[in-house]
Parts: C-alpha cells; structure tokens; sequence
C-alpha cells in the first residue's frame, strides 16, 4: 500500500536525483567540448557526489519551508491542548519518567542549575509527580566528582520532597556515556516507563516533557521521540552567530527531515524520550571488531541505538513542533572543532555497520549521512585540488591542431561563462536552505520581530552568511584533517567539553590555524604563478584561511558578542522574549556563586 510517507520520499529522491543529474550533465558538456582527459573524469565523479549532498540538502529545506507554511497552526494546537493534558495527568497515575543527566568531569555548577530549572519547570506545570531527576556522574577528577556530591547535598536540602533529585558516581567509567545510560537502564531502569536523556548543557520546558509524556501514551509502538534543541545562552560573537543560525535555519530543516522519516527517525543522544522497555532489551552496544579508532567501543552511539530500535521493530519519531527543547553550543570555533573531531571518529565508525544485516533503509541512509557530515570536506578538497590541476594542463593549448592530416589553427574554447553559470547554481542550492529559512521567518511577524524585526534580521542573515563562507573552507580542512587522523589509526580522546566562556588567545588561535595560514598562502602562490587566470576562481576559498587566526581571536570575544547584541544583530527569540529556563539556571548559578563566597568567608574566618 503507497502511503503519504512513500510519495514524499519518492518525490524527495526524484528530486535530488533529477537535480544531480541534470548538474553533472551540465558539467560534462562544458568538459567534453575539447576532449575529456582522465582528470576531467575524476573531476565529474567528485562533482556529481558533491552534487548529490548539496541537492540533498537543497531539497530537504524544501519539503521543510513546504510543512511550516501549511503547519502554522500547530503552535496553536499544542497551546490549545496543553491545559487538558496537564489535567489528565493530574487526574490519573500516570507513566513513571526518569530524567537522567550523564556528566563527565563538567562545570559542575552549570550542571545541577540545569537539572533544577528543568525540575522547577516541571513543577510548575503540576507534573512533578510522574518524574524522578538523576544525575549519573562518571567523572575521574576527584575534586569534580567531590563537588557534585556536595552540590547535590546542597540541593536535597532545598528540595521540598516531590520530583526528587538522585546522585550516582560510578568508579569505573566504562562505556563512556552510553556505558553510563546502560549501567543506569540495568539497575533502576525497570521502575520507569520512560526515560529523558539530558546532556550537561540541555534544557527542556516542563510543558515538552509533559506533551512527550502524553505523546509517548498515545503511540505505544513508538519506542522513541526526538525533539530539536535550539541554541541558547552563550554570549561570545560566534555563539551568538551559531544560536542565530539554528534559530532561523534548523526549523525547516527539522521539519522537513521528520516529514521524510516518518516512523524511521533518528536520535540525537539528548533531549528526547526512550519507552525503557524496548531501549533496555535491544539497544545494548556491541564492540566493534579490531582497535580504535575505526574498531573498539561504538563512540557516536545515537545513531546506532535509533537503528536496532527500528530494527526491533519499533517507531523512532522526530517532534519538530515542541519548541521548548534547549542546548548550549561551544563557546568558541576551537571548541566547536574539538567537539567536531570526536563526532568525526564515531561517525566514521558508522561505515562499518552500513551493511550490516537487518536495517531500515532508513537507517542505512542516516549512518551514510552522518559519514558523509566529515567525508565531504576532503572531498570537496580532492575537487578544488584536481580543478587547479585541470585549468593547469589546460592553460595553454596547442599552435595547431589538425583535421585529419591537413593543419588548422588551434582556437582554445572558453568556458569561462558556462563554468560561472554551474557556480552560480552550485553556490544557490549550497546557500538555498538559508535563503529558505530566512524567508520561513520572514512569513510570520511575531517570529521574524522576535529576532530583531525584519531590518536587523535581514542585516544579521547577511552578516552570519559571509561569515559561515569564511568559515567553510577552515572546517574543510579541520575536517580532512580529522579523517585522515582516523585513516591512520590515531585515536581522539573523549575528554570533557569546555563550555566557559573565554577569549582565545592569539598565540592559542595561531598553535590550531597556522596550518590553515600557511597553506592559504601557499597556495595562493601557487595558483598565481602556474594559472593566474584563475585567481578570481580560488580568492573567496583562500580568503576564510588566511584570516582564520583573527577570526577565531575576535568571534571568541564575549565583549563583541554583547556589542552585537546591543545593535540589534544576532537576536534570538529567548533574549526578545526570554527564557524562563534560562532565566530560572542564571539566577541558580548566581545563588549558587553566592553560597560559595559566603562558606569560603565562613572557612577564613
């Protein structure tokens, strides 16, 4: 039987299909027209993959722009609804929920004022007796893992004794974090019906964990829900530039992936709701065959969970509609990078289990996605190094050419405006998603003045796509770099994020991004001494390299994120609006910093 689902994702594919095809054709006729060489087919093959991913994307913004426009209403539905709910959940007994927080060596302070606003929240909404808080430290800093307890302590005081808070400190951090879920799954797991998984820096609304609650009631072949979380909270320039991006361009994207997915989803790791029964029989880990880094412990287990949960048999869903789902993001791009680095090995690690028997192809299609995140950055690279290497062979022709065995005069073929029409093209679908989410929020007043109104929006929007330009080719190399580190057996260490706010310093900023530098003018060298006509073509990639270390030094800068906010740019529906959330951790970590100085003065005295 064809269902919704079915057209929509035959249509998504014809789409992206057509869209690959008719570029890579484009690109062959421009090359063939004076003989293909086997470098020009290597370029062709790098570029209809390329293609492949940028019309994914393209595509996918659509079908999302497509169900926000025909879904305003769903804001209104869930207010509607959520009166009701709350009463039928004070009415009867209810599902038991565990809200678990897995930690390793974290900002402690940050940590439990996380907890206990979401716990605060959840109190407010008159649900505080269907969840149980957890913390599960796995931290190996004794001076970490010692704070946390007397952190804890300090909040069982305060507690008023429903929602209550528990503390767990394993000696042996094995698994890491998904050895963290798992230990908790076996030893408490079967008092609860559904758990919430929460990362050091989330944040969710008591009125979304009540709604996912009563989702989760209402489908009981759904063994997991993913809500999006929003970027909130950081003040440094890049944050303020990464939080504005996820606020305009996520939604549509979002929505679009959960109108493809349908039951298929996929997980996050955090924010979302797991049916325990279903998570604690299938979604046990397996060691991979031979040694980190492409063996060993699965890293990047979300995906992999989300796959045996479907291969069970059970429904995996995306609510894209529940807004009140929040994290923080790194608070510089080095940190960003880190983070990225880890992703990439366990993403890569995914690769192996591709075609391994008994998935969704939905799963499959998430594992290659995922991959394809980092592996496209060297490919993207191995494009614009066998472009140069082509306009090099090519740039200069021969005197004469023959017809037969008479001689002709050689008339070297521009294709110089053909080239420049398939970039223009190119870079449309590589930007489209933002142009679309931009346009998505534009749409709806009250959305498009929580960001600033539509004059600072749109100043913002301009300003976050120059920069992501720059930006793009240092991840590139930043990601080929960590591939390659893979490749070659070296492994990453699953250390503890930094999520404090601090401007880096230059010498600090120059250790990561000289490399960058140095090939930048390397081979901007190059490309004008062997193929000068073709500098206009490589300017816009070389530029965001040679300017890497000062950009990294000034988006680090708390002092111009604040500047930025005070002019309107970068705004963010929880600082228009607020953020009782927000609000509510801020003044817990004040109260928290006050406690401190208070017993430290205590102690001195």
């Amino acid at each position: 039987m064809i269902t919704g689902l079915h057209i929509r994702r035959l249509l998504y594919a014809g789409l992206v299909a057509a869209t690959t095809l008719i570029m890579s054709l484009r690109l062959w006729i421009i090359l063939r027209v004076d003989g293909m060489s086997a470098i020009e087919y290597v370029l062709l093959a790098l570029f209809a993959v390329l293609s492949a991913r940028v019309a994914a994307s393209f595509w996918l913004a659509c079908f999302g722009l497509v169900v926000k426009l025909h879904a305003r209403w769903w804001a209104r539905a869930r207010a509607a609804s959520l009166p009701r709910e709350i009463a039928d959940l004070r009415s009867a007994p209810g599902a038991r929920v565990a809200i678990v927080m897995p930690i390793y060596n974290e900002d402690v302070p940050r940590s439990f004022a996380g907890m206990a606003a979401v716990r605060d929240s959840v109190k407010r909404r008159g649900a505080a007796h269907l969840f149980d808080f957890f913390v599960l430290s796995d931290s190996t800093d004794e001076r970490c893992w010692r704070a946390e307890q007397q952190e804890w302590l300090r909040m069982r005081g305060e507690s008023s004794g429903d929602a209550p808070l528990y503390y767990r400190h394993r000696a042996r951090n094995i698994g890491r974090k998904s050895g963290n879920i798992a230990d908790f799954c076996r030893n408490w797991g079967a008092a609860y019906e559904y758990m919430v998984v929460l990362d050091a820096d989330s944040l969710m609304s008591g009125e979304t964990l009540v709604a996912l609650v009563r989702k989760m009631d209402a489908s009981p072949r759904t063994a997991l829900i993913q809500v999006p979380p929003r970027l909130i909270g950081r003040r440094t320039l890049f944050a303020r530039l990464q939080q504005f991006a996820s606020s305009i361009y996520s939604p549509i994207l979002s929505a679009g992936m959960a109108a493809l997915d349908g039951p298929d989803g996929n997980y996050w790791g955090h924010n979302a709701i797991l049916r325990m029964q279903p998570f604690r029989e299938h979604c046990g880990l397996p060691e991979l065959p031979g040694r980190a880094p492409i063996g060993g412990e699965i890293l990047s287990h979300d995906f992999v969970e989300a796959a045996l949960l479907r291969r069970a048999g059970w429904e995996v869903r995306m609510a894209p509609e529940l807004t009140g789902s929040y994290e923080e993001v790194p608070p510089t791009v080095i940190d960003y990078l880190k983070r990225d680095r880890r992703w990439c090995q366990g993403n890569l690690q995914h690769i192996r289990l591709i075609w391994a028997r008994g998935w969704h192809l939905s799963s499959r299609l998430h594992f290659v996605g995922g991959a394809l995140a980092y592996l496209a950055s060297p490919l993207w690279l191995a494009l614009l190094v066998v472009a140069a290497v082509d306009a090099y062979s090519n740039r200069v022709g021969p005197t004469v050419a023959y017809f037969g065995r008479y001689p002709v005069l050689f008339w070297p073929v521009s294709h110089t405006i053909e080239l420049l029409a398939l970039f223009v093209v190119t870079m449309a679908m590589l930007f489209g998603p933002k142009l679309l989410g931009l346009l998505s929020v534009i749409g709806d007043r009250t959305t498009a003045r929580a960001h600033g109104g539509w004059a600072r929006l749109l100043s913002s929007a301009a300003l976050e796509s120059a920069y992501s330009a720059l930006l793009a080719p240092v991840f590139m190399l930043s990601h080929t770099w960590f591939v390659a580190r893979v490749l070659f057996g070296m492994s990453v260490s699953w250390d503890g994020q930094q999520r404090k706010e601090r401007t880096i310093a230059v010498a600090s900023a120059a250790a990561i991004f000289a490399p960058h530098t140095v090939l930048a003018a390397t081979s901007a060298l190059l490309v004008y001494r062997c193929i000068p006509h073709s500098v206009g073509w490589f300017i816009p990639l070389l530029l965001g390299l040679l300017l890497a270390i000062p950009m990294a030094r000034l988006t680090s800068s708390v002092r111009l994120g604040e500047w930025a906010a005070k002019r309107g740019l970068f705004l963010i529906p929880s600082e228009t609006r607020g953020l009782p959330l927000l609000a509510s951790v801020r003044a817990l970590l004040a109260q928290s910093a006050a406690g401190h100085v208070e017993s430290g003065m205590r102690h001195a005295a």
